[in-house]
């Protein structure tokens, strides 16, 4: 009788094969994405600017914190306010600065002051960058990142083949007492079985990004452009004409809880109160009121709930695959997933090469090379997964150094 098992490549080889192949690069993303996750942290421990301590009183409306940016730099063309969700932040405003490149203002949402001045190009824009695109410009970097989305799949599928009954292995200790190559090899199925719940909605939200990137992405919400005007804000526009939008905001979509402004950058372009209401699994531009600048018309409003299938599913996608869906639960969380995923591909790497060595030992005449040299041999044909990501690897941290110089 024909077996169909035949015409099945082996699970092992097939999950060694692209496992191994792109384990660098796997290593490289994950590692990154663990500290993206925490990039708000570290630019909190990094930068003094963006601390801020509660003063024991709610915070101050976001029209006090514009005027309190404008007086500190009248020259600037203040685009952005951002409100943290942390209690220990300062609030985040972006300026246009008189040579024409944008930085960030932090203002402290208690007292009003402004904590000082920060390069746009933070430890967030940098990770945020490098995770998604390897700083290559336009669409191509993403591909390059999100096309890894397929190996991916194919790894964790060639997995569960592999390790069936993988549901038994959960509470399965290692077993350190044994030689090294077995504990590791238990170790790296235990971080593998508990990294499921992860892994399901990583590798579905990148092969998402993936799809979006070759232009299949969800349409945009409705700009709500205004006529062309001379200037991009009326001159007496300031703190209590913001505030008096934001009221109409509250009005709009009751219970908005604003999170982000958008001022203009060009003269046919509204105000934007930006923020969470009550859809689920969206980012705070899903629920969104447009005003014209002049008049504080309302030009239009749009809840999460709004949207087509298309765009939530594309809304979801961040904060699934980044963990902010539930706040910093969830994000710690994640973060746990995020360095298993990271030690998982480097145990892999070491298991291989342990493996190698093995039976090497046990045919005669068989030339001894590294552990290095094992691993490289068994990226692909002469070690051609190895260079593509050590590649991609040094091509992002290149480009990255770069764009830190040029900041």
């Amino acid at each position: 009788m024909f077996d169909i098992r035949l015409r099945i490549p082996s699970w092992h080889r097939l999950h060694s094969f692209l496992g191994l192949g792109a384990s660098l690069f796997f290593a490289f993303m994950f590692l990154t994405g663990t500290l993206l996750v925490f990039a708000p942290e570290l630019d909190w421990l990094r930068y003094s600017e963006v601390r801020a301590s509660p003063q024991g009183s709610a915070k101050l409306s976001l029209g006090t914190i514009y005027d309190a940016a404008a007086r500190a730099r009248p020259d600037w063309d203040i685009v952005t306010l951002v409100r943290s969700e942390g209690a220990w932040f300062a609030d985040q405003v972006t300026g246009v600065r008189p040579e024409g490149r944008d930085a960030f203002l932090w203002v402290n949402p208690y007292t009003g002051q402004v904590n000082g001045e920060t390069s746009s190009f933070t430890i967030h824009a940098a990770l945020l960058r490098l995770h998604e695109a390897l700083f290559i410009p336009g669409r191509l970097g993403k591909l390059v990142v999100t096309v890894f989305a397929i190996p991916l799949t194919a790894t964790v599928i060639a997995g569960l083949f592999l390790y069936r009954r993988f549901w038994t292995g959960f509470f399965r200790w290692p077993r350190f007492s044994s030689r090294s190559r077995a504990w590791l090899s238990d170790l790296h199925r235990l971080i593998a079985v508990w990294s499921l719940v992860f892994f399901v909605p990583l590798v579905v939200t990148s092969l998402w990004y993936m799809v979006e990137t070759v232009g299949l992405n969800a349409p945009a919400t409705p700009a709500n452009r205004t006529v062309a005007r001379d200037q991009l804000l009326p001159p007496d526009f300031n703190g209590a004409r913001l505030d008096a939008a934001s009221a109409i905001a509250a009005a709009t979509l009751p219970g908005l809880e604003v999170r982000k402004v958008i001022l203009p950058r060009r003269p046919a372009q509204p105000i934007v109160f930006q923020g969470d209401h009550t859809a689920v699994l969206v980012r705070p531009r899903a629920n969104a009121v447009y005003f014209h600048p002049e008049s504080l018309e309302v030009l239009g409003a749009h809840r999460g709930e709004d949207l087509s299938l298309h765009q939530r599913i594309a809304e979801a996608a961040d904060p699934i695959h980044f963990g902010t869906w539930g706040g910093l639960p969830t994000r710690i969380l994640w973060g746990l997933f995020g360095v298993g995923l990271t030690a998982l591909a480097v145990i892999g790497i070491i298991i291989h090469a342990k493996r190698v060595g093995i039976m090497q030992q046990k045919i005669a005449g068989a030339s001894a090379r590294s552990g290095f040299a094992r691993v490289w041999r068994g990226m692909g044909p002469w070690g051609l997964g190895g260079w593509l990501s050590v590649g991609l690897v040094v091509t992002g941290l290149a480009l990255l150094t770069r764009n830190f110089l040029g900041a």
